[in-house]
């Protein structure tokens, strides 16, 4: 009993935050023996149900990574499993472990919490919300051949993950909006023969026909790449927050995100004209493997990287001396994961990448192997990766 109080003791002093280093020495000795895993278990899932506990995650997180980082320090003069600490140090790992994968709650509210190797999120999948211009909204997903509705005479056919309206003659103002939400991507071929690849978190809203019309015209709010069916005699125009994308028939990128700093078009075929819609409103026109890149002041047009433009579309998750927010703010997207940074991240530049139907986990170990930590909350409604130094 008095053994069991001293650790009980010690433990509660290292949650505090209060433990000496010897009493941390202590405290790791009491797992030499087989009862030290089931006790120290035991008394986490104790502090875990403290009603005054259930809020203080950030102090767990720094409680684990402060023991990981100690016990790290301990053991690399030697190879691990020659060490004296090896069992201690498997033992104490458990604490690490159990306070980061423990649900931690009360009735209300149950945050799950997971650190840095351990954080596994599923890549995006084929998914989109279609609204029809009556107001119904269909779910979309990778399914067999489905006839989805009618608009003004147009069949909307679902094939796999694509949706396709058929060719119609017919003149109409109905509009319809595809949405890919985050953790998702898409395509659709319109009634023109348009095709559209969707990024997660875009949106486009476009007519159901395009008969009796001067001009094809679309909304873009996120990245598509685009097909565009030749039409001389009906420009397509893409319009997004910054841009104004006019083309005959071609091939191009647009990452209009409103959350990155710049608006980009990427042309790979063709030729397309650009008009600032804020700023100048100037005019450029661009060549294949050019880009015109528009903030809030200026555009700017010079060779793009194509690789690293098109490795969205061909199924890859890749970057090219890209800056860690930026990165972040695609995993964002595609993992449908909140980020946030705390501490003095430096912004560092990173070359590398994985596939797009990869697990988070394998895309954060390259980003760990210089000196990132990640930590995941998870309340099961939302999550949150916190990226620290």
């Amino acid at each position: 009993m008095e053994r069991d109080e001293h650790i009980r003791q010690l433990f509660e002093r290292y949650i505090s935050g209060n433990c000496t280093e010897v009493e941390f020495d202590q405290l790791l000795s009491y797992l030499e023996d087989a009862d030290g895993d089931s006790e120290l278990l035991q008394l986490i899932a104790a502090e875990m149900q403290r009603d005054d506990h259930t809020e203080d995650t950030e102090q767990v997180i720094a409680i684990t990574q402060n023991a990981e980082r100690y016990i790290f320090e301990r053991t690399r003069p030697k190879p691990f499993y020659q060490t004296a600490l090896f069992r201690i140090a498997i033992a104490a790992l458990l604490l690490i472990g159990i306070a980061v994968l423990v649900i931690i709650g009360d009735k209300k509210k149950q945050v799950e919490i997971i650190a840095d190797a351990q954080i596994s999120l599923p890549a995006g999948t084929d998914k989109a919300i279609l609204s029809l211009s009556d107001g119904r909204k269909v779910e979309l997903g990778n399914t067999a051949n489905t006839d989805l509705a009618k608009e003004s005479g147009s069949n909307i056919i679902q094939q796999g993950r694509e949706i396709i309206y058929n060719s119609n003659k017919l003149e109409s103002n109905a509009t319809n909006q595809l949405e890919v939400p985050n953790g998702g991507k898409y395509s659709v071929t319109i009634s023109d023969g348009t095709k559209i690849w969707l990024n997660a978190g875009t949106k486009i809203i476009y007519p159901v026909s395009f008969v009796g019309k001067d001009h094809r015209e679309i909304t873009l709010d996120g990245e598509a790449y685009f097909e565009v069916a030749k039409d001389r005699d009906k420009p397509f125009i893409v319009r997004t927050e910054r841009q104004k994308i006019e083309v005959l028939g071609t091939h191009f990128n647009i990452n209009s995100y409103i959350d990155e700093p710049q608006a980009v078009t990427t042309l790979t075929e063709g030729s397309v004209r650009i008009t600032e819609t804020i700023g100048k409103q100037q005019t450029f026109t661009l060549r294949p493997g050019e880009m015109a890149a528009t903030s809030k002041d200026q555009t700017n047009v010079g060779a793009a990287d194509m690789e690293s433009v098109m490795a969205w579309q061909k199924g890859l998750f890749y970057f090219k001396k890209a800056p860690l927010r930026t990165i972040m703010r695609q995993v964002s997207r595609w993992y449908d994961v909140q980020v946030e940074f705390k501490g003095n991240v430096a912004e560092r530049y990173f070359t590398g990448g994985v596939h797009r139907d990869a697990d988070l986990s394998e895309l954060l170990k390259i980003l760990m192997l210089n000196d990132i930590h990640f930590t995941l909350m998870n309340d099961h409604k939302n999550r949150k990766l916190i990226v620290e130094p």
